[in-house]
């Protein structure tokens, strides 16, 4: 009798080697759970690895290059080596009143500086009522993800001026219809020239873009010189002094012919 009753307690073989067989199947897949755990964190670690490398060597690079000693600015045929302005309209010389105007292509207040006067300052540079002296600032580069919107636009302006003035006024034209948004990358160097080449520029220019050969200059010669007058921009002078109705449609204009005593034959007025 009690080797029968062992008998009926004790598994059968069967039903332990089916759980000893359960059990196995579960080992192996948390094993296989741990490496797809495993291989997953290597890829994230891996990812971010490459990022953080991307990262670095953005920031070195320009670590780098703003450590490097700037060359000595080129200066647009011309000019005196430390003229920090571009000259247009009446000769220096003709008594003409001389329109000052800093302007820098990423500031927004500048794109209203320019739909408000913009035709009337074209018109009289073209006329020759006024020597303009226009100032290329690069004082927002900040402003653009890329850190120098600014200076690459300024400096291209002073490479289109170079070749054709006349086709520099209409670039800068272009520069503000399509201005960027602050804070943003801005216009793509290929984007820069085909607004040049739209307002006339050669393909010489173009190679002088691409080498940024007057950001130099707007560094160091124009951009210091217009921050020793204002922080701000756009900023206006007449004959050196400090305009601010410029946001009165005509008023920049009915002044500058004022300054030249030609107030009373635009009013129509000769008695």
């Amino acid at each position: 009798m009690a080797a029968s009753g062992s008998s009926k307690s004790a598994p059968s073989q069967s039903a332990q080697e089916r759980r000893e067989a359960q059990r196995e199947k579960l080992r192996q897949q948390r094993q296989a759970e741990l490496r797809r755990q495993r291989s997953v964190r290597t890829v994230v670690i891996a990812a971010i690895v490459v990022v953080a490398l991307v990262i670095a060597s953005a920031i070195g690079f320009l670590v780098y290059r703003s450590m490097q000693p700037e060359p000595a600015p080129t200066v647009p045929t011309g000019m005196s080596e430390d003229q920090p302005y571009l000259t247009f309209g009446a000769p220096e010389d003709s008594g003409k009143p001389v329109v000052e105007l800093h302007l820098d292509f990423m500031c927004p207040i500048c794109g209203q500086f320019e739909e408000v006067n913009g035709e009337d300052v074209m018109s009289m540079v073209e006329d020759e009522e006024i020597t303009l002296h226009l100032v290329p600032r690069n004082m927002l580069d900040f402003a653009s993800t890329t850190g120098d919107y600014s200076s690459r636009t300024a400096a291209a302006m002073v490479s289109v001026y170079e070749e054709d003035p006349e086709a520099s006024l209409a670039f800068m034209q272009l520069l503000f219809a399509n201005q960027p948004a602050e804070n943003s990358a801005g216009l793509t160097d290929e984007e820069i020239w085909a607004y040049a080449e739209e307002a006339g520029a050669s393909a010489d220019v173009k190679a002088s873009i691409d080498a940024e050969t007057y950001r130099p200059w707007v560094n160091q010669i124009a951009d210091p010189y217009a921050a020793d007058k204002t922080e701000g921009t756009p900023y206006v002078e007449i004959d050196g002094t400090q305009f601010q109705d410029w946001q009165t449609e005509g008023a920049l204009r009915e002044a500058a012919l004022a300054a030249g005593g030609d107030a009373a034959a635009s009013d129509g007025g000769e008695g």
